[in-house]
């Protein structure tokens, strides 16, 4: 080797030959009733909505369909039950799901528990759908895939709803008059 090539290796002013690419490669296709990994914001809101949509269907017949069987003991009772029981399941799902989505804020699952305060829970649900979560892995796992267009327009869903709702709330009440 010449002593002009030795010296540009040992120069402490050439470029680095470190890569600057730090976008974690390792990602996972989350499942919706798995207990562990992470959900992000938008896979968090087509979850609930897509839920919601179900439970809805579910329970339509069971209220309104069947308005006049419920009125007799045994057969409102029976309605009764399946509705008490299709919210149990909903409540431990939605809870499953709350706890991924502190996952992905890097946070343990046990902040749940704020659901139960009464004005802190608002800040809470504020928060879950307000921040991304950590890029990259955290501590409970690899960063989810992108979200497919049916998570998005399912998702979309909630927020829509939301808006179109506070909408009519102010409209329909000025063309009532």
């Amino acid at each position: 080797m010449s002593e002009a090539s030795l010296a540009q290796d040992t120069n402490p002013y050439s470029a680095p030959d470190a890569s600057l690419d730090t976008a974690d490669a390792e990602e996972y296709q989350p499942k919706i009733f798995s207990v562990n990994g992470r959900i992000g914001r938008m896979r968090y809101l087509a979850y609930n909505a897509g839920a919601n949509l179900i439970l809805a269907a579910a329970m339509i017949p069971l209220v309104g369909g069947f308005s006049g069987l419920a009125s007799t003991t045994d057969t409102g009772s029976s309605f009764n039950m399946i509705y008490i029981l299709a919210n149990i399941a909903g409540l431990i799902i939605a809870i499953l799901w709350g706890k991924r989505r502190l996952n992905d804020l890097n946070r343990s699952g046990w902040w749940i528990l704020l659901l139960l305060v009464p004005l802190v829970n608002l800040i809470f649900i504020i928060y879950l759908l307000a921040f991304g979560g950590t890029s990259g892995s955290n501590n409970y796992g690899p960063v989810p895939v992108a979200n497919t267009m049916g998570v998005i327009i399912l998702g979309s869903l909630i927020p829509a709803i939301f808006v179109l709702g506070i909408v009519a709330a102010v409209v329909i009440p000025i063309l009532s008059r």
